[in-house]
């Protein structure tokens, strides 16, 4: 008798902690999320389950005001969970039609497929403090079909485009197109900048890893019937190191 009222009492504490598993609501995540990033990162306005919700990623840069992303919604798997891994559907709401994003998470390795995103081109400065006063604007827009972090590194790549690029040095709006490559290599990620069209005319490379923070090298140069409109943000990009070419660094605040 007693056996039998053991195994019942623990097979409902078992029910019971699975059902508050099962249901248990969204906003535990936007806990996770900013005790895991420092407050950097936050989940508005979460809605549903951990297993199934949607909300409003915000992103909080060390200076300025939050940054709000498109409405998200996510979906967990449940069958991967037997094999020790998290496989996430991922839904911006501003795109319903496109294929949606999945992130593969396990205890040594996470992966991201088919990503996408939207940003505001000032989240930029959060990569060097030192475009602060440049007051940078625009929109990035991010695209990669696979990146992965592992033990090994970083693996894969993206293509960042700023749209209609802008900075507060200069009245001539917009600047330009431009993109951004990243790709994966071991410890570090290399940079490539290229002009898709423009009257600011931008070209680079560099690098970033965790140790040395972001290494770039540019040269920026006018269109020809743009020269004396862009004189004096050229000046402030760097000094002039052949007619018209100017040259930038950015590099780690020491």
């Amino acid at each position: 008798m007693i056996g039998a009222y053991k195994g019942a009492t623990a097979l409902f504490v078992f029910t019971f902690l699975l059902a508050l598993l099962i249901t248990a609501p969204a906003s535990l995540l936007d806990h996770y999320l900013q005790n895991a990033t420092g407050g950097r990162l936050v989940l508005s306005n979460a809605g549903g389950t951990i297993w199934s919700g949607s909300a409003t990623p915000a992103l909080r840069p060390q200076t300025g005001y939050a940054l709000a992303l498109q409405p998200l919604r996510w979906e967990v798997a449940m069958r991967p969970l037997l094999g020790g891994k998290i496989a996430v559907r991922l839904q911006w709401d501003v795109s319903p039609a496109a294929p949606p994003m999945s992130a593969v998470v396990s205890f040594d390795r996470a992966e991201l497929h088919q990503a996408r995103l939207l940003l505001p081109a000032r989240i930029i400065e959060e990569a060097s403090p030192a475009l602060k006063p440049a007051r940078l604007h625009g929109q990035l827009q991010i695209q990669g079909e696979k990146i992965a972090l592992s033990k090994n590194g970083i693996e894969g790549g993206v293509t960042v485009d700023w749209l209609r690029a802008g900075s507060a040095f200069s009245s001539v709006d917009p600047l330009g197109d431009y993109r951004l490559t990243l790709s994966g290599a071991g410890d570090h990620v290399r940079i490539g900048l290229a002009t898709i069209s423009g009257k600011l005319l931008l070209e680079g490379q560099g690098s970033w890893s965790v140790a040395r923070g972001l290494e770039f090298r540019g040269r920026a140069q006018a269109s020809p019937e743009n020269r004396e409109a862009l004189a004096e943000l050229l000046r402030n990009l760097g000094p002039e190191e052949a007619p018209g070419i100017h040259g930038f660094n950015l590099t780690p605040q020491r």
